[in-house]
């Protein structure tokens, strides 16, 4: 056997370029370890991502069914992971017939259709039955970024398939909605309040410019009122002063006649102001005691007897038998009496009717039935305009059917309610189912049990 020539090269020792193969691929085997660790790090911190996401994410497959469900997803619709997983979350949302098995286009067509979802949120099921109000955003991932989000993908790849997976981010508005409704309702109840209050505010600048040129319209009325006895009295002063040397006594008589009366008209009009500042100020003193009520009226009735003569009207007085004892101040009753009959003479035609009754009643008020007396004055005047029934008590008003020749300061009425009221009890006006008005006072037998209430 022929030795060996060293110069030939060994059939078995590996060639230069085969090394050279070894190490390419020994490089790319490195490239490739390397780059799997990185994807696997990538896929981690995505994963991490997703599951630690203040949003509720979802990832569906390409046949709809849920491949990844992270832990706010959970606390959103208090369900597992696990209960949803690779199924199609149907029971997450109300689905309409033409999405029953396809979360993924329900979600996707609600997105374009709604461009404000803050306004219409949409509404997702919650396992206990409750609702839960979201914002969606969506995303479809195609298959080259679907490595992102699986470990392994095994689905078949294919150019027109648009995409693999479709992920949704779901925001929990419930709290933020119910914090702006009740936002809304309490600027809407603003609102109202102030629109209420700016009402209230509007009637009572209407009511203070009413009652100013009401008070506007007495003191003309007042001044009137005022300065025709004044003029009697310093005229016919005047006519005696002149005649004193030269007229015979009857007429000097009638003069002073004159005066007398001039000044008992003002005084009566300065003693209602008097008397209405001092009730007002609750200054006035009032000797409340058991009394006879119908003496007290027919007192009056007397005062006035001559007066109703001279114009030929009648005054029927009905006193009730039951009436009996009532405890009030005797003076100031006969003062309302008085104001009242003043009143129906003053208005009523020549040759009328007043009526004047009485009549035990009993009224209702928040501590049940108390006993009460009621005074009853009709006339057959013209009456008093509806929407003045109660303004007539006012002080400073007087009805639209007063006018100069009746005279008067219109006081009488307020001074009636005010000494009706320290009596505890009450005073209206109505107008007769025929014609005329009728005025009415009811006092308690017990002075202050029965104010504000109505007869029975």
């Amino acid at each position: 056997m022929a030795a060996s020539d060293p110069a030939q090269p060994s059939e078995s020792a590996p060639g230069d370029d085969t090394l050279a193969e070894l190490a390419a691929l020994r490089a790319q085997v490195e490239l490739l370890t390397h780059a799997s660790h990185e994807l696997i790090s990538t896929q981690t911190r995505m994963q991490s991502l997703l599951h630690r996401a203040t949003d509720a994410i979802i990832q569906f497959e390409n046949d709809g069914t849920v491949s990844s469900f992270n832990s706010a997803a959970e606390r959103v619709f208090d369900v597992a992971e696990i209960e949803v997983l690779h199924q199609p979350a149907n029971q997450l949302f109300d689905l309409p017939a033409a999405f029953r098995d396809n979360v993924p286009g329900f979600l996707l067509d609600y997105v374009r259709r709604t461009p404000d979802q803050h306004a219409q949120p949409l509404t997702g099921r919650r396992a206990d039955g409750g609702k839960v109000l979201l914002e969606v955003a969506v995303a479809e991932i195609s298959s080259q970024d679907l490595v992102l989000f699986d470990d392994f993908s095994d689905a078949d790849v294919d150019a027109d398939n648009g995409y693999e997976a479709f992920l949704c981010i779901l925001r929990d508005v419930t709290e933020r909605k119910r914090i702006d409704e009740e936002l809304r309702r309490h600027r809407e109840d603003l609102e109202q309040l102030v629109a209420e209050q700016t009402a209230e505010l509007r009637v009572a600048k209407e009511e203070a410019e009413r009652a100013n040129r009401a008070k506007s319209q007495f003191l003309a009325s007042m001044s009137h009122e005022l300065r025709t006895p004044m003029h009697a009295i310093l005229s016919y002063s005047e006519f005696g002063q002149k005649k004193l040397d030269s007229a015979e006594r009857p007429k000097l008589g009638h003069y002073f006649d004159r005066i007398h009366s001039a000044g008992g008209r003002l005084l009566g009009m300065i003693n209602d102001l008097l008397d209405l500042a001092k009730a007002e100020a609750g200054r006035e003193v009032y000797a409340i005691r058991p009394g006879d009520l119908h003496a007290t009226i027919r007192g009056v009735l007397d005062e006035f007897e001559g007066l109703a003569e001279r114009r030929g009207i009648a005054i029927d007085f009905r006193p009730a038998e039951d009436v009996g004892q009532l405890a009030f101040d005797d003076d100031k009753m006969a003062q309302v009496v008085r104001n009242l009959l003043s009143n129906a003479i003053k208005f009523s035609p020549d040759r009328g009717e007043i009526t004047v009754c009485t009549a035990a009643v009993t009224v209702h008020d928040g501590r049940g039935d108390q006993a009460a007396v009621e005074i009853r004055v009709s006339d057959q005047g013209p009456g008093i305009p509806d929407d003045q029934l109660e303004a007539v008590f006012d002080k400073f008003v007087q009805s639209r059917r007063t006018d100069r020749k009746t005279g008067g300061t219109g006081l009488g009425l307020a001074i009636a309610r005010e000494i009706v009221n320290a009596h505890g009890g009450r005073i209206d006006a109505r107008n007769n189912a025929d014609h005329g008005s009728c005025f009415r006072v009811v006092l308690p037998r017990q002075p202050g049990a029965v104010q504000g209430s109505s007869p029975a």
